[in-house]
This record gives C-alpha cells, sequence and structure tokens, in this order.
C-alpha cells in the first residue's frame, strides 16, 4: 500500500508539472476555446492526411485569429486568419501534404502550430484584419496557444462478415468434395474384389463338376467290363 501511495504521489507531481510547463510554453491563456489541444494525423504514404481544428468564441466580443506553423511547406492551413464572431465557432481545415517516405520524428513529432488571437473592439471587427493587428509592439494584448503534432497509423478495416461466411462455405465444400471423391474409389475396390471372389467360386464350381464326371465314366466302364 505504501508503494503505491509513492507511485500516486509521482504521478501526480508529474502531472503538475506538466501543467506548469504548458503554461509556461503560452504565453497567455487563450481567449479561444480551441480543440483538438493537439493535431493528430492518420499518416499514410503518398496520400494528403487532412485534420480539423475548431476555434470556439463563448465571450460577447469579437476575436480576430491567426495560424502559423513551423513548417509552412508541410501544412495548408485555410483560413489561416479571420474572425470568430461572438458565441459561434470557426472550422479550420489543416492538409498534410503527402509525403514519399516515413517521417524521421515518427514517434515524436517536432512539428507545432500556433493560434494568435485578439480582442476586438467594435470598430475594429468593422475593418480588415491588418499585419500589425498581432504584432506585441507596444504591449498590444496577443494571446498565443501552441498545438503539438502527433502521428498515427491507418485504421485497420476488418473484412465484412459477409466475405468471412463466403470463405467458410467455401472450406466447408472443398472439404465435402474430398470426401465424396474418395467413395468412388472405395467403390471400385469393393467391385473388384467381389468380382474376385465370384470367379473363384466358379473355378471350384467347374473343378468338383469335372471329378465327378470323371468318376462318372470310370464306373461306366468298370460295369461294361463285368
Amino acid at each position: 500500500r505504501a508503494e503505491a501511495r509513492l507511485q500516486k504521489k509521482k504521478k501526480e507531481r508529474e502531472i503538475e508539472r506538466g501543467r506548469e510547463k504548458m503554461t509556461a510554453t503560452n504565453n497567455k491563456e487563450p481567449i479561444l476555446i480551441i480543440s483538438p489541444t493537439e493535431l493528430k494525423f492518420k499518416f499514410e504514404l503518398k496520400k494528403q492526411i487532412p485534420a480539423t481544428l475548431v476555434l470556439q468564441n463563448p465571450a460577447t466580443h469579437t476575436v480576430a485569429f491567426k495560424i502559423k506553423t513551423t513548417t509552412p511547406k508541410k501544412y495548408c492551413v485555410r483560413p489561416s486568419t479571420g474572425f470568430v464572431l461572438p458565441q459561434s465557432k470557426v472550422p479550420i481545415q489543416i492538409m498534410m501534404s503527402s509525403q514519399k517516405e516515413k517521417p524521421v520524428d515518427f514517434e515524436a513529432c517536432r512539428d507545432k502550430f500556433l493560434v494568435q488571437s485578439v480582442k476586438l473592439s467594435d470598430t475594429e471587427a468593422e475593418q480588415p484584419i491588418s499585419a500589425d493587428l498581432f504584432s506585441k509592439v507596444g504591449g498590444k494584448d496577443v494571446h498565443e496557444f501552441k498545438l503539438r503534432v502527433s502521428y498515427g497509423g491507418p485504421e485497420a478495416v476488418s473484412p465484412p462478415q459477409e466475405v468471412i461466411k463466403e470463405k467458410e462455405v467455401e472450406t466447408t465444400e472443398q472439404k465435402s468434395n474430398g470426401v465424396t471423391s474418395n467413395i468412388p474409389s472405395a467403390q471400385k475396390s469393393n467391385s473388384t474384389t467381389s468380382q474376385s471372389l465370384q470367379t473363384k467360386k466358379l473355378t471350384l464350381q467347374g473343378f468338383s463338376l469335372l471329378h465327378l464326371f470323371l468318376a462318372a465314366l470310370v464306373a461306366f466302364f468298370i460295369g461294361r467290363m463285368t
């Protein structure tokens, strides 16, 4: 029990340290609800892999956002900038370009995404997004949230039940055909043995009649002579 308690305490400490690291990496808590918090791609060679990110604004003011990535040539983000109206959601489509080889960092991907968000006034919400809107110069309140990327293999597709049943029927038919194919051979062997027995009987019958005929001839000649 004491060891179990120590292990629980260690796990709790590790969880707290992980939370501290996450808060340290994110400069400020995001004003948008971002889901998921980690982008997972079902990796396949020579295929474009999609993922969806949802930005939700629970507040009563408009929020502008901008999404960046450490590998812009590898990912296509649409839209990468825009507005999230009050009490609404915006889906973000992220497409990973087709890869000819398996990434070296497949087990622990180093790619990251950064979501920047800024609270807008009513006047700013009516204007297009400017280049310096997300600049931190002058102490502007820019919220940031970092997302990690992870890879996973494609899900294994199990064959439909109908195909399995068809295979089972084929195997049973093959087995039954193998059994029936042996039946004619057995019938042939039985017929040959019966034919041999009949020939033996005929030879025995012929042999006994010959002896009787010879005995009758001998008796006839002996009677004539006497």
